[in-house]
C-alpha cells in the first residue's frame, strides 16, 4: 500500500535486518571493521554487546556478507539457556552440513575435521552467536573449547558473541574467567545523535527509491527524532506508523500531528509528552476519507482525558449537596420556611403545675400564658403546633422547647406525654385526640 502510493521501490523502514540499509553511522561502522579486524587478526574471539533496537543483527548479517568469499559461516540465534553443550555442538554441526553423530566423542571427531577441511580451503569457519546472553555458563564454556582447534599458526574456528549488556555482565562472572581472557576484541554500539537520526531516514527513504518533496515535515522530523531516541528500531517504527496515518489521511507529507499520533500509537507517551508540548502540531491538509481509517483508541482516550476533572468535580458537589440535606433534616426545611408572625398575647400569671401534672413547671414566657395538652396516638410535635397555635415555625419550636426543657428530641414525643404551649390557644383548633388544659391543670 505506501510502496506505490509514496512511490517507493522498496519498503524503507522494514522490521527486517536487511544489510542493505545499514546506515553507516560513526558507532556501527567502527563497531563492523572490530568484527572484520577480529578475524583477519585471527584472534579468535570477538563480542558484539549493545542494548535492543540499535542495529546489532543488522551489523552481524552486513559483517557475515562481507566475509562470505574468506569464510565459511555458521549463524545461530535461537539457542536459548535451556541448551546443553551437546545440543549446542549438534546446531553447529547440522548448520554446517552434517549429520551430527551419537556421542560427543564423535561429533568432537566431525567438527575437527570439518575444521580442517575448510583450513586447507584456505577458509576460516566463524560460529555467530546472537542473543548470547541468554546461553548458560556451560554453553559458554564449551564455546571456549571450541576455541581450541587451532594449529600451530592460525586458529580454525572464529567465535562472534552478540548480545544485549546482560552478556557483558554474565562475562564477568568467576566462572567464566577463561573465556573472557580469550575475547580480544569487545564492539560496541551507541544511539544514533539527532545528526546521525535526521541523515539515517534519509538514506532509508534513498534507498527505498523515493525521489521528491521532503517527506516529513520540519516538525514531523523533529518529533521522531526526539521520540525514537536514536534507536534504529524505535525510528523505523514511528516512520512507518506516521505514513501509514499520512496515506490513510490522503495526505501527501507528514505532519507534526500525524507523528503523535503515531507516538500515541506505539506508547511512547511517558517520553513523548514533553517534545509534543514543545512543537505545536500541524492541523491535516485533507480530511479523513470516509470509511478509511478511524482514530485509534489510544487517540480518543487523550482527547477526552481533558474532560475528566471537570466530571469529577460535578460528581462530587452532587454528594455533597445530597449528604447535607440528610443531616439537616427536617428542621433546616422549616426553619428556611418564611411564616408570617402572629402577635403574642398579652402577658399573664405564670402557669401552675396540677398535681396530675407529671411534668416539670413550665417557665413563664412573656406575653403570653402557657397551656398543657396530652400527645394523642401518632401525632407529631409539628401536629399539635399547627393544630393548637394554628403554626409551626422557628419561633415557635424555640417556645415551645423553652416551655418544655425536659424535651431533648422535639422528633420524639410519646402518646400520653403532656407538653407545654404558649398560650392562648387557636380559637379555630378543632377538636383531637390531645386533650387542652388551663394553667391549674383543669380540663
Amino acid at each position: 500500500m505506501l510502496l506505490r502510493y509514496f512511490g517507493f521501490s522498496d519498503e524503507p523502514f522494514g522490521v527486517t535486518p536487511d544489510p542493505r540499509f545499514l546506515y553507516p553511522s560513526n558507532t556501527h561502522r567502527e563497531a563492523l571493521a572490530s568484527l572484520k579486524y577480529g578475524l583477519y587478526s585471527n584472534r579468535g574471539f570477538t563480542a558484539l554487546i549493545a542494548p535492543p533496537g540499535l542495529g546489532k543483527t543488522t551489523i552481524l548479517y552486513r559483517y557475515l556478507a562481507d566475509i562470505r568469499e574468506s569464510a565459511r559461516s555458521v549463524f545461530l540465534f535461537d539457542i536459548g539457556s535451556h541448551c546443553q553443550p551437546r545440543e549446542l555442538i549438534s546446531a553447529i554441526l547440522r548448520d554446517l552440513g552434517i549429520t551430527p553423530a551419537n556421542t560427543s566423542t564423535e561429533m568432537h571427531e566431525q567438527m575437527n575435521a570439518v575444521l580442517v577441511d575448510e583450513a586447507r580451503a584456505g577458509r576460516t569457519v566463524v560460529v555467530v552467536i546472537d542473543e548470547a546472553q541468554n546461553l548458560s555458563d556451560e554453553a559458554l564454556e564449551t564455546l571456549r573449547l571450541l576455541s581450541n582447534f587451532e594449529t600451530a599458526g592460525a586458529k580454525l574456528i572464529h567465535i562472534v558473541l552478540a548480545g544485549q549488556p546482560q552478556l557483558s555482565n554474565k562475562l564477568m562472572g568467576p566462572s567464566l574467567v577463561q573465556l573472557r581472557q580469550r575475547i580480544s576484541t569487545i564492539c560496541d554500539i551507541e544511539p544514533l545523535s539527532a545528526e546521525e537520526a535526521r541523515a539515517y531516514i534519509d538514506h532509508r527513504l534513498q534507498l527505498a527509491g523515493y525521489r521528491g518533496t521532503p517527506l516529513f515535515a520540519k516538525d514531523a522530523l523533529h518529533l521522531i527524532i526526539e521520540a525514537g531516541q536514536g534507536i534504529p528500531r524505535l525510528l523505523n517504527n514511528l516512520c512507518f506508523n506516521s505514513l501509514s496515518i499520512c496515506r490513510a489521511l490522503n495526505g501527501k507529507q507528514v505532519t507534526g500531528s500525524m507523528v503523535e499520533e503515531a507516538v500515541t500509537d506505539l506508547r511512547l507517551v511517558p517520553h513523548s509528552e514533553d517534545v509534543v508540548a514543545a512543537v505545536p502540531a500541524q492541523p491535516c491538509p485533507n480530511p479523513p476519507r470516509e470509511g478509511f481509517r478511524q482514530p485509534p483508541l489510544a487517540s480518543l482516550a487523550r482527547r477526552w482525558a481533558a474532560a475528566i476533572p471537570a466530571v469529577l468535580i460535578v460528581f462530587m458537589l452532587a454528594v455533597l449537596a445530597f449528604s447535607r440535606n440528610q443531616i439537616i433534616g427536617t428542621h433546616a426545611a422549616i426553619a428556611v420556611q418564611p411564616v408570617e408572625q402572629k402577635a403574642m398575647p398579652t402577658p399573664g400569671p405564670a402557669p401552675v403545675a396540677t398535681k396530675s401534672d407529671t411534668s416539670s413547671p413550665a417557665p413563664a414566657i412573656a406575653g403570653a400564658e402557657p397551656f398543657q395538652v396530652k400527645v394523642a396516638n401518632h401525632q407529631t410535635l409539628r401536629d399539635i403546633a399547627v393544630q393548637y397555635l394554628g403554626e409551626f415555625n422557628a419561633e415557635r419550636l424555640r417556645q415551645i422547647q423553652a416551655l418544655n426543657p425536659a424535651m431533648t428530641n422535639p422528633d420524639h414525643i410519646e402518646p400520653k406525654q403532656i407538653i407545654w404551649l404558649p398560650g392562648p390557644p387557636a380559637s379555630s383548633a378543632p377538636e383531637s385526640a390531645a386533650t387542652p388544659t388551663d394553667a391549674r391543670g383543669l380540663p
